[in-house]
């Protein structure tokens, strides 16, 4: 059933008349009729209002559109995005409007196509941009309320950009805090530390930037050290080491500590059964056990607000490292030795 027909199907059930919804919705009758004679579509701010009316939800009213792919959003986008240079802004603006009239269950192809024209706004000449910027923030603000959790992110995101520049920080900080954490992690923090300079806050800025320096730091670390377990395993030990120099690289530009260093040693000597070489190492982390946390006391990250104050003495690093040792069943060609033996009573 296409929009028109439901729109007329349930104004009828809830016995209303033309005029009487659009009363309702502060809009004439002759738009009600185009509407149900499939000659314009209602827009997408009027939506949940006249689902209200006819005693619908918003899914029912849209229930004739199919799921856009991705490609097909690409195909629209780039439509429009091509008609802005050969017919003008207006008319890009006119075939995006819609576009997401037709296709108003489509948040990704409303998003993708709002934050295009409001893009291609910012150097068009067009007058009344007061006009044109408004309405897009509109189509930003209805996928920021919609279901689709990944989009409504985005959206929000999108947001908090757009009301930082116009210097309403409370409206951009509250976009932020609706994002659900585990959703865009990256684009909010920096959009967080954008925000927070933008506020005059510049030790807030600092903290936001540096645990994004150390997370993403602490992630390369770890993939890359998977990356050489799989190489180690297909006995591709050049590039195994190759992959650990880069690894002790990164701990050490990112002052993670030097026991990391001899953490990546170690699994090259393991895999080769290098016992001299797996002694020396380990002997090492025991020594540098206490380096594990580095990060805590490094420049790099003096700015960051949760800050914790490490009560652990070098002897219980030591001990930590120790029973670590002593549970790795892969190091048990060295336990026997004396030195080993007597490191780890």
């Amino acid at each position: 059933m296409k929009i028109s027909e439901v729109i007329r199907s349930c104004r009828k059930k809830e016995n209303l008349t033309q005029e009487q919804v659009a009363s309702y919705l502060n809009i004439s009758a002759p738009a009600v009729n185009k509407w149900e004679n499939g000659i314009s579509y209602p827009d997408i701010t009027l939506l949940s209002p006249l689902a209200r009316v006819l005693k619908i939800d918003v899914n029912t009213l849209l229930a004739f559109n199919e799921e856009l792919t991705d490609a097909e959003v690409n195909k629209f986008a780039k439509e429009v995005g091509e008609m802005v240079s050969k017919e003008g802004y207006q008319k890009a603006f006119e075939r995006g409007g819609n576009l997401i009239r037709q296709y108003s269950s489509c948040d990704e192809l409303i998003l993708r196509i709002s934050t295009l024209l409001r893009l291609h706004l910012a150097a068009s000449q067009t007058e009344e941009k007061d006009k044109y910027e408004g309405k897009l923030i509109a189509w930003i603000e209805f996928v920021a309320a919609g279901s689709n959790e990944k989009t409504a992110s985005m959206a929000k995101i999108s947001l908090s950009a757009i009301y930082r520049e116009k210097e309403e920080y409370e409206k951009a900080q509250e976009m932020l805090d609706k994002i659900p954490e585990p959703e865009l992690g990256i684009e909010k923090k920096i959009q967080q530390a954008l925000l927070f300079e933008s506020s005059g806050k510049i030790e807030e800025t600092y903290g936001v930037c540096e645990e994004m320096l150390l997370k993403d730091a602490h992630e390369a670390l770890g993939v890359l050290s998977l990356i050489i377990g799989l190489l180690l395993k297909e006995n591709k030990f050049s590039e195994a080491e190759e992959y650990t120099e880069r690894a002790k690289w990164l701990v050490g530009m990112f002052d993670l500590g030097a026991y990391h260093k001899y953490a990546l040693d170690l699994s090259l000597a393991k895999e080769k059964q290098d016992k001299e070489k797996a002694i020396e190492i380990i002997i090492n982390m025991v020594n540098e056990a206490d380096s594990i946390d580095d990060f805590m006391k490094s420049k790099l990250y003096r700015h960051r607000k949760l800050k914790v104050t490490n009560s652990w003495s070098k002897d219980k690093y030591e001990r930590l490292v120790k029973g670590t040792i002593k549970q790795d069943k892969t190091l048990d060609f060295v336990k026997s030795d004396p030195k080993i033996k007597f490191l780890l009573e």
